[in-house]
């Protein structure tokens, strides 16, 4: 069974990845009245036991597919520390693995090049040497898969830094990019300049682009929210996590 990492970056693929790994739960949950760690499992979180005091990872199969604590397979990004510890500090945290965080606390100021040019280099060997731990988790790593936005500094710049990244240290593995573009009445001067920047990027080093256009989904959401509240907050998470589960077969 292969396996995929997800790598949120910036504020906007941090919250989108924390709705995607508890809609991933929930919906296992629901198809797996066992509770066991199965393959569709194994693809995208780690099955880990911590009794002794130390983190050992539990092979699929072993144990007969009882679940330890599980871990995502996600390495989490942000030159700012709120989100990050906001995630950390919810019941879902737990999932995440300390090992697998990258944060700063000046932010990138919504900045194309503070971010790719300023932090990529500065956190150049930590990007490198956080996604070679996390590749070594898996047995079978057959892509990545980056959330960020095109419009702020940290998801464009950093983002397609670690796309870069990817690339050299990766080319094997495919990397899907689910971008997110800003909508023509975004309040963030910078942010069409922050997306052409980008989008070269992207054009250049990504395997496939998923690109979510914002206004639409705040259209989308707009309309669901007057007819159901439970329902327009399933649309927003059952895209993502549709983009990501369907396009790795």
């Amino acid at each position: 069974m292969t396996q995929s990492i997800v790598i949120q970056v910036g504020q906007c693929g941090n919250q989108i990845g924390c709705r995607f790994w508890d809609l991933a739960l929930r919906e296992h949950a629901q198809y797996s009245k066992a509770g066991a760690y199965d393959e569709p499992l194994s693809s995208f979180f780690r099955n880990t036991d911590t009794r002794h005091g130390v983190q050992r990872d539990i092979p699929l199969g072993e144990g007969k597919g009882r679940i330890g604590m599980l871990k995502a397979r996600a390495v989490l990004v942000d030159m700012e520390e709120g989100v990050v510890s906001e995630l950390l500090s919810e019941p879902l945290g737990e999932v995440f693995d300390n090992r697998m965080l990258l944060t700063d606390v000046s932010g990138s100021g919504n900045n194309w090049a503070v971010g790719n040019k300023m932090y990529g280099t500065k956190y150049h060997e930590n990007i490198v040497e956080t996604l070679r731990k996390s590749a070594e988790l898996c047995d079978c790593l057959q892509s990545f898969f980056i959330l960020h936005s095109m419009g702020g500094g940290t998801g464009s710049g950093v983002g397609t830094k670690i796309l870069e990244v990817l690339k050299d240290e990766f080319p094997e593995v495919y990397r899907f990019v689910v971008a997110v573009f800003p909508s023509a009445d975004d309040d963030v001067i910078t942010s069409p300049y922050n997306s052409v920047l980008a989008l070269h990027e992207l054009t250049e080093k990504a395997d496939c682009v998923l690109p979510i256009d914002n206004q639409v989904i705040v259209h989308e959401y707009s309309l669901f929210m007057k007819q159901n509240l439970a329902a327009s907050l399933k649309l927003c998470t059952e895209m993502l996590i549709f983009l990501c589960f369907f396009s790795s077969l």
